[in-house]
């Protein structure tokens, strides 16, 4: 079958950590289903906490699930940004199904409200149409909220709520987030009881999975010549993390798409691939600089992660901000800029919210090894400004 150009100008290639052909997260899945069957039998939401450095994929799985699974199940997502009251979602519906005892009746500022929540997803369409009242007990809700490591205080009734009476319907709560979502929602009441498996850490991908990924794309645009060497390079290129991967895709995607190449892999520049990609990778990890703090001085952030990367890991912040207090004290700083050791400990931080560095078993390391070679070879090159 000829090359699909057509298929292949139509690939969406979006900034994060989406891939456009998933592979791979069957542990995460398998938790998520589970969630599906227990859901059926409980009264509460059941929670599931997706956590892990930036780019590795919780958005892509979401996606995923959202895509794959039966229509009986309604997902609808939610933000840090969205800014929560006591009339949450979840205790606005929950007050129409039992106001006067009479289920599924939906008064009209209850529809009003829930729609401002609900933005255009299939779950507003139920409340638009008004067809609630017709919606079947085998419906299930899943509620995503992302980036819940860095919800507002505003959430936590509307998590409470959830964790205490859900919503009606059988449904389940997916939160996505930074390595250090879980120590945000146990401060919320009541949800240090989550139940065991709840949380799923997830991280790169292995190198198969993203062969098999970048497979899939090369057989629906119907690449011509050699596609598992190509799956492979390509592969090799994304250190095993999706939003690598995705770019690592739309480069070799967009060579294909050269009239000089035509989708025959044996005459794609992989050189120029691999060029494409490793500049995107360079400048998602400068864009994790951009906060208030660490972009003050961006070469001595860079020199503090490289200290990190030496040291390979702090036991506790405390002493990752230590780590970074030291950095301060024996960089000779220039600019209009005066940072003080003392500010160590607000580095670390910042470097925890931006996901840059991460907190596991072991204590808070670099979230992404080939992170941590950028900003040493940047600091080795003294080009890290």
């Amino acid at each position: 079958m000829a090359f699909d150009r057509e298929a292949a100008q139509k690939l969406k290639f979006r900034e994060r950590d989406v891939a456009p052909f998933f592979a791979g997260r069957k542990a995460e899945i398998a938790a998520f289903e589970g969630a599906l069957e227990t859901a059926q039998e409980s009264a509460q939401a059941i929670f599931r906490i997706y956590q892990g450095p930036p780019g590795c994929g919780k958005t892509s799985l979401v996606e995923y699930l959202s895509r794959t699974t039966s229509d009986d199940v309604v997902f609808t997502q939610f933000s840090k940004s969205d800014d929560f009251d006591k009339e949450s979602l979840a205790v606005a519906i929950e007050e129409a199904l039992s106001a006067n005892n009479t289920p599924f009746a939906l008064a009209k500022d209850v529809t009003i409200f829930a729609l401002s929540l609900f933005s255009k997803d299939k779950a507003a369409e139920i409340v638009k149409e008004r067809t609630v009242r017709e919606l079947p007990s085998s419906k299930q809700i899943v509620i995503h909220i992302d980036e819940a490591h860095a919800m507002s205080a505003a959430f936590d009734d509307f998590i409470e709520t959830l964790h205490t009476k859900g919503v009606g319907w059988p449904c389940v709560v997916i939160l996505t987030g930074l390595n250090h979502t879980k120590r945000r929602i146990v401060t919320i009441k009541g949800m240090s009881r989550l139940e065991e498996g709840a949380t799923m850490n997830m991280g790169d991908l292995s190198h198969e999975e993203c062969v098999e990924s970048t497979m899939d794309m090369l057989e629906a645009i119907s690449a011509q010549g050699n596609r598992e060497q190509a799956a492979r390079q390509v592969a090799t290129l994304s250190f095993g993390w999706p939003r690598h991967l995705n770019r690592a895709q739309k480069a070799l995607r967009d060579e294909l798409l050269l009239q000089e190449v035509e989708g025959n892999l044996n005459c794609a520049d992989f050189d120029q691939i691999k060029q494409k990609s490793d500049q995107s990778r360079r400048r998602y990890y400068d864009s994790r600089l951009n906060d208030p703090l660490l972009s003050r001085n961006k070469a001595l952030s860079l020199h503090m992660i490289d200290a990190l990367r030496a040291q390979g890991i702090c036991p506790n912040v405390l002493e990752f901000g230590a780590l970074c207090a030291h950095t301060i004290e024996s960089y000779p700083q220039v600019g209009p800029f005066t940072i003080s050791a003392k500010e160590g400990l607000d580095f670390a931080e910042a470097f925890v919210e931006k996901g840059v560095v991460v907190e596991t078993d072991q204590g808070f390391g670099i979230a992404i090894s080939s992170m941590g070679d950028w900003a040493h070879e940047r600091c080795e090159r003294g080009d890290s400004r």
